[in-house]
């Protein structure tokens, strides 16, 4: 008994890391059109955290390295790991299945991927901040 429970503790410690980084699994991305510059989605007086906003770019093929680069993150652990900053790229995606979905990228290192808007069905995406 003794040594199953030390055997399902050491597989946990072993494999909730690994959880907890998992990549973009639940779609496969094919390409990604980024379709706006940078645009401040947040209160004014949080301007001051994000300068020039608007002067902020992003190419498709960065995106998509941010995509990849990036992991989901449950609900409940999403929103103490986000930095939003309110300078967001938007655009939209292409799935190796065919559908093209809308996506959404903080440059603080969040991202959102709009599975069901009947649902409002999002995939939460943490990744690394997107260089200014």
């Amino acid at each position: 008994m003794v040594n199953r429970l030390s055997h399902v503790l050491v597989a946990t410690m072993v494999i909730s890391p690994q959880i907890a980084t998992a990549k973009v699994k639940t779609i496969d991305i094919k390409s990604v059109s980024v379709e706006t510059k940078g645009l401040f989605e947040g209160a004014e007086k949080d301007k001051v955290y994000t300068p020039n906003c608007d002067t902020q770019e992003l190419s498709d093929d960065s995106a998509l390295k941010w995509f990849r680069k990036s992991h989901e993150e449950p609900g409940y652990d999403f929103n103490e790991k986000a930095t939003v900053t309110g300078c967001v790229f938007k655009g939209h995606l292409t799935t190796r299945d065919g559908r093209t979905l809308e996506w959404k990228l903080d440059i603080g290192g969040t991202g959102y991927i709009l599975l069901s808007e009947k649902d409002n069905k999002v995939l939460q995406l943490i990744g690394p901040e997107i260089p200014k």
